[in-house]
């Protein structure tokens, strides 16, 4: 991104609050300052994650729909940066509608006078922007987020006109419990993975998860972030084949900056999916029990996975029933397009009264 230049218009900026500026993405010279803003954040909000400059550089060189030079809003002050939103949008096959996320963070120290709401209404603006040259012929709805206990954020959204639709949880279970024998099917074999094997991987994963909640084909831009992870390792996957057809898959990865980190011995057992013909046969029963031990081996202590917790698949009571116990949610907000309504500047921010009220100040919009 270095030395790139402004490719679109670039919007009108929101005016500064009190010595806190706003400014445009300025390329990988970013980057370093934005990790500070994640790691600021998660000590402050009790959020349990992991982000490196090189992870970030993977992710924003591969995003779809979204151009961080005209896309992304930094909040700074003369000491660095204090926070940074950005924004992108979807369809979602199932139901035709255009999805409009916005993402975001704000140091502790900048809350409670009007950052967040500045950031959020900035990308609602920036999203009709970007929307506009572009009909569709089903609905449009604004999207966000929230952890759990982040209870002045979700003030904000609320007092924005969002929202909650759908709820996520991290669950991990302890290897130090017995790990079942769950054979797979007769005919049905775990196969060793390669690199070389990803593309074939990557197909099977996105026709599994068609019918998830909020699908959208993913781009090649997907497959290159996905492909370019720093936890990429293939060696480590468990999948299971029906001759020459993949019936179900296990991508398994280490976080092993996260595990030093917060001092843990984790694996994580994610993207688990089984193809339509395959499923209530067991097979993903199988492929996480045989990854539970393939952990364990490695000296892991425990493991983990994300969930939809109404996912339609009954993965969450399945995960259940192997032992995974849920240790955090997050939960998905929305709210019709219509209602995207403030122009600049604004005054009289919510979360004045929030932060006060809750003591726990307010970060605008994650990832979660």
């Amino acid at each position: 991104m270095r030395g790139r230049l402004y490719s679109l218009p670039v919007p009108s900026l929101p005016e500064p609050i009190r010595h806190v500026r706003f400014r445009h993405f300025r390329g990988e010279d970013d980057y370093p300052g934005m990790v500070g803003v994640l790691d600021a954040t998660k000590r402050a909000d009790g959020i349990d994650r992991s982000d490196t400059v090189e992870g970030m550089r993977n992710y924003y060189s591969n995003l779809t729909n979204c151009d961080p030079l005209t896309d992304i809003l930094i909040a700074e002050t003369d000491e660095g940066i204090a926070g940074y939103s950005r924004v992108t949008w979807w369809i979602e096959e199932a139901t035709n509608v255009k999805a409009l996320l916005h993402v975001g963070w704000v140091i502790p120290e900048v809350r409670g006078i009007g950052v967040g709401t500045a950031m959020l209404r900035w990308c609602e603006g920036r999203l009709r922007e970007m929307v506009a040259d572009k009909p569709h012929d089903g609905p449009t709805t604004l999207q966000s987020f929230y952890d759990e206990g982040e209870t002045a954020r979700r003030a904000v959204l609320e007092a924005e006109g969002y929202s909650p639709t759908e709820t996520y949880a991290e669950m991990t279970r302890s290897l130090s419990e017995p790990i079942p024998d769950l054979p797979l099917p007769e005919g049905i074999e775990i196969r060793p993975m390669t690199a070389a094997d990803a593309p074939v991987v990557w197909a099977a994963d996105k026709e599994a998860f068609r019918d998830h909640v909020g699908y959208s084909e993913p781009s090649e831009a997907d497959y290159r972030e996905f492909i370019g992870s720093p936890n990429f390792d293939p060696s480590l996957w468990k999948v299971a084949f029906d001759g020459d057809t993949i019936a179900g898959q296990v991508l398994n990865y280490v976080d092993r900056h996260g595990n030093e980190e917060f001092g843990r011995q984790r694996g994580y057992t994610e993207s688990i999916s089984v193809q339509r013909p395959w499923r209530g046969k067991g097979v993903a029963r199988s492929l996480i029990a045989e990854s539970m031990r393939m952990f364990r081996e490695m000296g892991m202590t425990e493991v983990a996975l994300g969930v939809h917790t109404t996912n339609p698949t009954g993965a969450f009571r399945l995960y259940e029933g192997l032992g995974y116990r849920v240790v955090s949610r997050s939960h998905e907000v929305r709210k019709p397009f219509g209602m995207s309504r403030y122009p600049f500047p604004v005054t009289g921010y919510p979360e004045e009264q929030t932060s006060r009220a809750t003591g726990n100040g307010q970060r605008v919009t994650g990832d979660g």
